[in-house]
């Protein structure tokens, strides 16, 4: 790990509070970086700091919906004001939807694009802006094996890849 140390730096992970996020956090936490789990219940994601915490990882909790722009931009804010500084994101975030493009209805298709494309451009925008200023930063998007692989109960969630190839 001494190669791959980021001490002192701020990392926000999306869709931390289980899974690939949740281990994101445990190995930028390892590596040095003070990590800020995002999910949307603030009960689960304390429940994961601490456990972090309890390692002797520096962890903190950003709840918010990452598919809900308005929230997003102001939890970068809050994260800025509250840490100085903001290093990394890894937009780990994301649902599916399971049914065929015939059943879907309008809503459900803007809440999959809302969380697993539009989420990582609002924070990505948000935190780069900073980042920039800064002189450093990373942005990590995490994707699935299926977002390009087209299934007859997920068009949605592979819209955006598919969309990319025309």
């Amino acid at each position: 790990m001494q190669a791959f140390r980021i001490d002192g730096r701020v990392a926000l992970i999306t869709g931390a509070s289980r899974g690939f996020g949740l281990e994101i956090a445990r190995l930028f936490g390892q590596a040095g970086a003070h990590v800020v789990l995002n999910g949307r219940h603030a009960e689960t994601l304390e429940a994961c700091a601490e456990t972090l915490r309890g390692e002797g990882i520096q962890a903190s909790i950003a709840a918010f919906d990452v598919a809900d722009g308005s929230a997003a931009q102001a939890a970068v804010a809050k994260i800025l004001a509250e840490q100085g500084r903001l290093d990394i994101l890894v937009n780990n975030a994301g649902m599916n939807i399971r049914k065929p493009l015939a059943d879907y209805t309008l809503a459900e298709w803007q809440q999959v694009l809302n969380t697993n494309l539009t989420a990582a451009f609002v924070l990505s925008q948000a935190a780069g802006l900073k980042m920039a200023e800064q002189g450093f930063g990373r942005i990590i998007n995490i994707g699935s094996i299926l977002s390009v692989l087209g299934r007859a109960t997920i068009p949605a969630y592979t819209a955006p890849n598919t969309a990319s190839w025309a």
